[in-house]
């Protein structure tokens, strides 16, 4: 049988075409034959261009319209391609079609088509103007564009690159330490992992040497490096990687050396916060514009904290424990809303982490390990509650965290003071509620940076 079904897929994958490709795949589905269903799937997938300027395309289902052209792998080298094809299948039974309008715009990666195309055809495509739901995909587009610091604050499948487009979200891994025995040894290696096809690809390394308690954070698609401590200096330097040519470059310095504090982007500026300058714990913090390249000091931190975990939520930054200048768990929550310039805290014996990251997830906060834990802690900004959530598969001080297409990421740390360092990193899906392991990193780290941006990967 398997020599005669071998024989049968050989026949048909010569007669496969772009006029037929579809209605085979369907027949596939429908005699739950898996082989010959993946093989036009691939097909079909491959030369959708080909696929796009059919007829057979114009007449499948709506489930199956909308399950082709939403898949990542999707071969287009232009979103526009994807858009025109949505409203042609509208169009050819408008009548009925119409109505689905905004659920099949939803397919197309909007945010990955050209400005002037968004602006002078799809803004004046009657189907789109008709339907305010069409209107607001429109609209989210146009944010994306106009508004790239913020994009990170934007993910939804749309904003996904399909593989072909050579983009993807990667997560980058920054520099570090790893543990060599008990000795520890600087990482200068820059890596980045596209989780749609989980290869690691390597970027420009580090332009130095044994740095290390420094801060990194992405700002746009460009990531920016923060302050730490080389041969015993505490640093001011800023360095910022430029994605589109990976290469890293000096720019303004801090006007305060700092390591061991924390970094983040609101509203495009970036916030270096506390941490240990030249004569101990600074409660000092400055933002950076990343247009004009210029530093300013703003409302200091009430408590002056190192290794905190911070993040932003709702409108306002959040800086969680941290280690206080008595060189004990700070045990507070500081508070910094940007619009007044202030600052607020509270004390509470349940905020007791260092050496943990923190990231914003669909509202709240996720505090991840630290004290050599694999715990997870989760703060309501609205109710202000603290809650245990799931705990992480391993323990992790000194990791690394960031969120990725609605998914959190927990990268590296190291086990106990002796180590040994991690070399795996693990995924929190919020829908499942658990964390799950992921293949190994490229090697063991901690103390290193992570973060997410859009990059160009090139094939192969």
């Amino acid at each position: 049988f398997n020599n005669l079904l071998f024989v049968f897929l050989l026949l048909l994958e010569k007669q496969l075409t772009a006029s037929n490709c579809l209605g085979i795949l369907a027949m596939a589905e429908a005699m739950q034959c898996t082989e010959l269903y993946n093989m036009a799937k691939a097909y079909a997938l491959q030369i959708f261009p080909e696929v796009a300027n059919q007829e057979e395309i114009l007449n499948i289902s709506k489930d199956d319209f909308i399950s082709y052209m939403s898949n990542d792998s999707l071969n287009t080298k232009a979103e526009e391609l994807v858009y025109e094809t949505v409203i042609k299948w509208i169009k050819k039974d408008a009548a009925i079609r119409a109505q689905y309008a905004a659920e099949l715009l939803a397919v197309v990666r909007l945010p990955f088509i050209h400005p002037s195309y968004l602006l002078n055809v799809v803004d004046n495509e009657e189907l789109i103007k008709s339907s305010e739901a069409c209107r607001d995909l429109v609209n989210e587009a146009k944010r994306y564009h106009m508004l790239p610091h913020a994009r990170q604050e934007m993910q939804t499948p749309r904003t996904r690159p399909r593989l072909s487009a050579g983009v993807a979200e990667v997560i980058v891994l920054v520099g570090g330490r790893q543990m060599i025995g008990m000795n520890q040894r600087a990482l200068t290696a820059v890596t980045c992992l596209n989780p749609q096809n989980n290869k690691w690809y390597p970027l420009a390394s580090l332009p130095f040497y044994d740095r290390e308690f420094f801060s990194v954070v992405s700002a746009g698609d460009n990531i920016y490096l923060s302050g730490g401590m080389e041969s015993g200096v505490t640093l001011a330097d800023v360095w910022c990687y430029m994605s589109l040519l990976d290469n890293w470059n000096l720019v303004s310095r801090m006007t305060v050396p700092r390591c061991r504090h924390n970094s983040l982007v609101y509203d495009g500026k970036i916030y270096t916060i506390g941490g240990v300058g030249v004569a101990g714990n600074v409660d000092h913090v400055e933002r950076y514009d990343t247009i004009t390249n210029q530093w300013e000091t703003i409302a200091p931190l009430p408590k002056a904290v190192h290794s905190a975990a911070a993040t932003v939520c709702g409108g306002k930054i959040y800086v969680f424990g941290g280690v206080n200048e008595a060189g004990r768990a700070a045990g507070v929550l500081q508070s910094y809303i940007p619009q007044t310039n202030s600052w607020s805290f509270i004390e509470s014996p349940m905020i007791d982490n260092k050496y943990a990251p923190a990231v914003t997830l669909n509202g709240f906060i996720f505090i991840l390990g630290g004290a050599y834990a694999r715990a997870t802690t989760i703060y309501d900004p609205e109710k202000g509650n603290i809650k245990a959530g799931p705990n992480m598969n391993h323990s992790r001080q000194f990791c690394s965290a960031v969120v990725l297409d609605g998914k959190i990421y927990a990268t590296g740390g190291i086990v106990s003071s002796e180590g040994p360092a991690l070399g795996n990193m693990e995924a929190y899906d919020p829908k499942t509620n658990t964390w799950t392991l992921l293949p190994n990193m490229p090697c063991p780290v901690f103390r290193h940076g992570c973060v997410a941006i859009k990059k160009y990967i090139q094939s192969g």
